[in-house]
C-alpha cells in the first residue's frame, strides 16, 4: 500500500514536470469550451442575434486549441529553460493571472450568451472576446 502511494505521488510529480501550467490552463479552457459548444448546439440563439458572435469565437478558439494539442509543438520535447526561483515564481504568477483573465472572459461570454435578460453592447462584447483570445494566444505562445 505504501509503495502504491509513493508510485502515485511520483507519477503526479513526473506529470507536473512534463506538463506546464500553461498547458493545464489551456486544457481547462478547452474543456469549458467543449461544454459550451455542446450547449450552443442544444440551445441555439436566433440567427440574427448579437450573441451569435460569441458562438463564432468559441468555435474558432476550440479549433485553435485542437490544432495546438495535436500539433508537433505540443508533443515534441520542449527545451528546459534555466530560471532561478524568483523568475519561476513571476512566470507562474503571470501565467495564472492571464489564465484567470481568460477564464473570467469565457465565463462572461457564457453568461451573456445564455441569460436572455442580459443585453451587452457589441463593443463591450468585442473587447471581452479579444481578452479571451489574447489569453489563449499568450498561454499557447509561452507554453514550455
Amino acid at each position: 500500500m505504501i509503495n502504491k502511494n509513493i508510485q502515485e505521488k511520483s507519477m503526479w510529480k513526473n506529470f507536473r514536470n512534463h506538463i506546464g501550467s500553461n498547458d493545464l490552463w489551456l486544457f481547462l479552457l478547452f474543456i469549458l469550451q467543449l461544454i459550451y459548444l455542446v450547449l450552443s448546439i442544444l440551445l441555439p440563439v436566433e440567427a440574427n442575434s448579437d450573441k451569435t458572435s460569441i458562438d463564432i469565437v468559441n468555435r474558432t478558439a476550440t479549433a485553435v486549441l485542437v490544432g495546438y494539442f495535436i500539433s508537433k509543438n505540443f508533443i515534441s520535447e520542449k527545451p528546459k529553460h534555466i530560471l532561478d526561483e524568483p523568475e519561476k515564481t513571476r512566470l507562474h504568477f503571470q501565467t495564472s493571472v492571464v489564465a484567470l483573465i481568460g477564464l473570467f472572459s469565457l465565463c462572461i461570454m457564457i453568461v451573456v450568451r445564455y441569460i436572455e435578460i442580459i443585453s451587452i453592447s457589441h463593443a463591450i462584447l468585442s473587447q471581452i472576446r479579444d481578452l479571451y483570445l489574447a489569453s489563449v494566444a499568450f498561454l499557447m505562445g509561452t507554453s514550455k
